[in-house]
């Protein structure tokens, strides 16, 4: 199967999609300009749960230093302000059987953390811890980051409460 993800951290998101069952669809790195020949930033994937619920997802990597993922919350979790404009306007011209979700896939750097009980995947020789958080809570929760990149963020008791396994979305939506 052709390896069209882009960076290391969507290749990761990917590889479990497909280790999970999840029917998706990434777009293509290079074609995203001919895919939005608007001015609508592009996302990353649709992907699908077994309820047959859609989601419009744009990945978000980072890296990940400490040693332990009990201060969850204080996590960075930025994004653009044209990330949220363009999930808003893909959900919309998409229809509301679709979800806007930012996936953020953080890639430990220590070997010895304590996840707290989050899943690590391992991909690639990598290891990642994935957090989803939809682009309603999002929206309800951001503020201001940098007014110079425009960019925003949540705040750590916010994320911390709003920021769901990926996993949970194929259970909740299958009903397990």
């Amino acid at each position: 199967m052709a390896d069209l993800a882009g960076n290391h951290y969507e290749k990761a998101f990917e590889s479990w999609l497909k280790d999970n069952g999840i029917q998706y669809l990434l777009v293509d790195q290079q074609k995203r300009t001919a895919f939005s020949k608007s001015k609508i930033k592009s996302f990353d994937f649709l992907f699908y749960t077994p309820d047959s619920k859609a989601y419009i997802a744009e990945v978000k990597g980072r890296k990940f230093s400490g040693k332990t993922f009990t201060a969850f919350g204080s996590l960075a979790n930025w994004v653009t302000i044209d990330d949220v404009k363009g999930l808003e306007n893909w959900v919309k011209i998409f229809g509301g059987n679709y979800s806007g979700l930012f996936i953020f896939v953080y890639n430990p750097e220590n070997i010895d953390i304590d996840s707290d009980g989050r899943e690590i995947y391992e991909c690639r020789d990598k290891r990642y811890v994935f957090a989803a958080v939809t682009l309603d809570d999002y929206k309800k929760g951001a503020g201001i980051r940098s007014e110079k990149w425009e960019t925003v963020h949540l705040s750590a008791e916010y994320y911390k409460n709003c920021a769901i396994r990926p996993e949970e979305l194929i259970c909740r939506r299958a009903g397990l």
